[in-house]
């Protein structure tokens, strides 16, 4: 049997771990808005995450400029990553 790291099931999910690009707090706020599909406003996501608002706007913006999240009417929601290749 091959000795190897085992990955997770969601493709989208290991693009955006592997990503080093993206500072921490990015793919926890990606993760985060990804187990709930039907988005969240700024404040509700930084009322979860117990973290400081500018960390979440920090991160939105930098998953925005990715494509990897989509603002309707200030709900934000994860978008998966374009496939690698």
């Amino acid at each position: 049997m091959e000795n190897s790291t085992p990955r997770p099931v969601d493709p989208a999910l290991d693009q955006v771990l592997r990503d080093t690009e993206l500072v921490p707090s990015a793919r926890l706020v990606w993760i985060h808005l990804r187990n709930r599909p039907s988005g969240q406003r700024k404040a509700t996501i930084v009322r979860a995450l117990g973290v400081d608002k500018a960390v979440v706007y920090r991160a939105i913006k930098a998953l925005a400029e990715r494509g990897l999240v989509c603002d309707e009417d200030g709900v934000w929601t994860a978008v998966a990553p374009k496939e690698e290749g």
